[in-house]
């Protein structure tokens, strides 16, 4: 993951970008759907598989399977899901805040973790530059 700045960006630009993602995180989540319901309709896939479970302390744990099998598949989504909706939280939260200050001809400073916005300061002073 990397990390990028946004500097001096339009809150309402902001603004419309987060509802763009948010609506990207529930088409995600949609598709994940999708598929986990074919895999658990796939009669050829044994429910079970072997796994391996490495235990880092103060992190989440790596769970590998030896072969794919239902319980793999189902761990897998559990753990997107988890993330997603993380991420989605962060552009609920963002959308409510950033909402209220749009039209105001606000500008901010956005740094970036991967491509979801991990900081944001909005500049109060609207006199124009």
């Amino acid at each position: 993951m990397s990390t990028n700045i946004d500097i001096n960006i339009n809150v309402d630009e902001l603004h419309r970008r987060i509802l763009e993602n948010k609506r990207k995180v529930t088409d995600y989540v949609k598709r994940l759907s999708d598929i986990y319901d074919k895999i658990n309709n796939e009669t050829d896939l044994p429910d079970r598989s072997e796994k391996v479970i490495i235990d880092i302390p103060n992190s989440i744990p790596i769970i590998i399977y030896k072969e794919p099998s239902k319980e793999a598949y189902r761990e897998l989504f559990s753990k997107a899901l988890q993330f997603l909706k993380l991420e989605y939280a962060i552009y609920e939260t963002l959308e409510g805040r950033l909402g209220k200050l749009k039209g105001h001809e606000f500008k901010a400073i956005v740094r970036y973790f991967g491509d979801v916005p991990s900081l944001v300061v909005i500049e109060l002073d609207s006199t124009k530059k």
